[in-house]
Order: C-alpha cells, then structure tokens, then sequence
C-alpha cells in the first residue's frame, strides 16, 4: 500500500491563489459598504475588527505563502504580485523573507525574532498577568506600538536606491492617498484601512506569533479550528509548516492529516489555546 509523503502535497495553483485574494478583498470592501451605509458606531467596531481579520489573512497568510514561493506557479510572480498583498501592509515580500526565514532556519537561537518579541512583550516575567499581557495590552494599544516596530524593522531592509523597492512601496501609497484624496474620500481610507490595520491586525499579529510558540512542548503549536483556518488560509497549521514549508496553504489541512496527525501541541479554539498557554 502506498504511503502518502511530503512530495505528494506540494503544487502550486495559480487560480486558487487569485481566488484568495479576491475572497478577502471583497470582503474588506463590503464590510466596509455595510458599515458606512448603516452609520453605527457599534456596527462600525464590529467591522474594523471583522477587516482587521481579511486584512491578517491577506498581510500575513498570503504574504506568508509567497515568503516561500507557495503562493504563484512562476516563482517571480511572488514578489512581481506583491502589490496586491504585501504593500498594503506596509512590506515587501523580499523584507518579509528577511525577518522570517531565520525563524524557520535558526529556530529559537538569537537569530530567531520570536524570543526577542516574546520578551518585548512580557511573556516571560515570572509573575505575569498572562490574560492582561496577551489581550487587554495589546487592545489598548501596545499592539500598535508593536505594529510601528515590525515596520520600523521591514523599512529599515527596504532598498532605498532609486527605482528600487521604497520606491515601489512609496509609489503604492501615494497612489492610493492621492486618489482617495481627490475623490473626497480620505476619510473612508483612514477609518476602513489604517483604523484595523494599526489596531486589529496588529492585534492578530500579535496573538498569532504567541500562539504558535509560547509554552510548547515540541516547540510549535497548531490550531486547527476550521472556522480561524476558513477565514485565515489555514495558518493555523503551523506545526506542519516548519516541517514541511514547500507545502502551500491549501493542501495543509489534507497533509496534516497524513503526515502529522499526533502532534503534541493541538489546540482548537480560543479556550483551549489560553489554557496551554498559561499551563504551568
């Protein structure tokens, strides 16, 4: 009988990428045409924080996927494409590959970025408040401090030659401004943009990074509730990913199944991720 192995689960689709992004985008567009045409601010909270979550599917899961190649077919087209998924989030997929690969290649090790956040963010005082450090600190604000940080340290790897990639990334966003500016819209951007971007998807970000690592056993932890996997490209499934990062967002959940299927660290769902978390 045959036995399924990594090879067998690595593929690239173009179509499913353009299908993805194409999913989040129109939903960030019409939660935000249903936001303003009902005109609540109850509703508008709601909808900063449901785009806040595309915005994280499309910054850090898609983003992600191209980090390595997984995203597009022709390898070029991973960093050519970047417009539609990296500049809006202030990066580029080169910086990206920068900050994240020394996570996969040096795990742990000085050269990893996670200690380094995890200490940033007070994880590893022996006395802290795992519910306040993890939740009420970044919604009140830390997560953008946090969100300014990240980007200071992608800017800083930008090439600043003419033509180059701050180039690409300034042009991007002077394009956008602009047009927003010209159609009387600027406000419909600071409010449907900048507003989830620096508050929400910061804290996803957040809660992600200290998700996938914080208090293991192996090292790496997955959660593979369907409804955060639907919505975010599966990125819950991260365990598998540092085994296997050739394998692309789609085929996760199928590969787990064969090759990872009794991994120590599982989580499934808000609850059962802040009881491991704060295990002794």
């Amino acid at each position: 009988m045959y036995q399924s192995k990594p090879i067998d689960f690595i593929e690239r689709n173009d179509i499913k990428a353009f299908l993805a992004l194409l999913r989040d985008w129109m939903a960030i567009f019409m939660i935000a045409a249903f936001s303003i045409w009902i005109n609540n601010i109850f509703v508008y909270l709601i909808s900063v924080w449901a785009i806040g979550l595309f915005q994280f599917a499309i910054g850090e899961g898609l983003v992600h996927e191209a980090t390595h190649n997984n995203l597009f077919q022709r390898k070029i087209w991973n960093e050519k494409l970047e417009f539609l998924y990296a500049f809006p989030v202030f990066r580029t997929v080169a910086t990206y590959r920068k900050h994240h690969l020394p996570h996969h290649n040096y795990f742990g090790s000085d050269k990893d970025y996670i200690p380094k956040y995890y200490e940033m963010l007070g994880l590893y005082k022996p006395n802290k408040n795992l519910l306040f450090v993890l939740f009420i600190k970044p919604i009140m604000g830390f997560g953008v401090y946090l969100f300014f940080e990240d980007s200071y340290l992608h800017m800083k790897e930008l090439d600043w030659r003419p033509f180059k990639s701050s180039f690409k990334i300034v042009l991007f966003w002077f394009v956008v401004v602009l047009s927003f500016f010209l159609s009387g819209h600027i406000q419909i951007l600071l409010l449907y943009w900048f507003v989830p971007l620096l508050w929400c998807y910061s804290c996803y970000s957040c809660w992600s990074e200290v998700h996938e690592h914080f208090n293991t056993v192996s090292g790496t932890r997955s959660n593979l509730n369907s409804i955060i996997n639907l919505l975010t490209h599966n990125t819950g499934y991260h365990y598998l990913h540092h085994l296997y990062p050739t394998i692309p967002w789609y085929k996760l959940p199928e590969s787990h199944q064969v090759l990872c299927p009794e991994s120590s660290d599982i989580s499934y769902g808000l609850f059962d991720i802040y009881r491991q978390l704060s295990r002794s």
